[in-house]
């Protein structure tokens, strides 16, 4: 379990705490990740705002806005596959070229959300805030934070139970959840998530409480096309510094 005995978390902040809209915070997402999933989330175009270093990105001026088709940012490359080898944010924020360039006034992100439409903004190569999402957009991400490593599953093909969506979406805002990877069983298709966000959480975590406050434990299989969850009854065996395993 060493090499996996690590977390990845996603916590909810309701409209008004980091923005206007409500957002949803990811760890351990890249910002080839997070363009893969807005790509997946139908989202064909839009503008780019780079600040500081962005080496896994080509063609992207530092500081003003770039409109780009998604297809074509991939099919030429100029977004890399990398983690963890930038120090800056960029955000993304879903629009049409005939759209007009965004205002200089105001931020990316205001001038998305003046729009009713999508953004994300990644940081550090590391970290992604996504907002503007409707509930079928905001499912498409849950179900990327679920299946990723060690499970070898498109998470593309797979759909999340209503009841175990909404149990999801409600610990999202209330406490956030952890997913430490030495948990997850590849072989069963099942996935333990546990309330709550340990301090060292790269993610904005003033308000959420720690794992072991929290105590609430979900194991999530998939079964023919579906997630389900099933309540976990057991002490959460989390680290409230570390997110690990096994560690006092």
């Amino acid at each position: 379990m060493a090499l996996l005995n690590w977390s990845m978390t996603m916590v909810g902040y309701p409209a008004h705490a980091r923005s206007g809209t409500r957002v949803i915070g990811v760890s351990h997402m890249s910002t080839f990740a997070a363009m893969r999933v807005v790509e997946d989330l139908g989202i064909i175009s839009g503008w780019l705002k780079a600040e500081g270093s962005q080496p896994q990105l080509e063609r992207v001026r530092v500081g003003s806005p770039t409109w780009v088709g998604l297809p074509e940012l991939f099919s030429e490359r100029r977004v890399v596959k990398t983690e963890g080898l930038a120090s800056g944010t960029l955000v993304f924020a879903a629009g049409a070229k005939s759209d007009g360039a965004p205002p200089t006034d105001r931020t990316l992100v205001a001038w998305a959300e003046s729009r009713g439409q999508p953004w994300v903004e990644v940081v550090d190569n590391e970290t992604a805030y996504w907002g503007g999402l409707d509930d079928r957009r905001l499912a498409t991400v849950i179900t990327w934070f679920l299946c990723q490593r060690p499970i070898e599953h498109d998470w593309r093909k797979l759909t999340i139970e209503a009841r175990t969506l909404a149990i999801i979406k409600h610990g999202l805002f209330e406490h956030g959840w952890t997913r430490n990877l030495g948990l997850v069983k590849p072989e069963r298709g099942t996935s333990d998530l546990w309330g709550g966000v340990h301090r060292n959480c790269l993610l904005d975590h003033t308000h959420q409480p720690e794992p072991s406050r929290v105590q609430a434990g979900m194991r999530v299989r998939i079964e023919l096309g579906e997630l389900f969850g099933k309540d976990l009854l057991e002490h959460c065996p989390l680290n409230d510094e570390t997110g690990k395993v096994g560690v006092k």
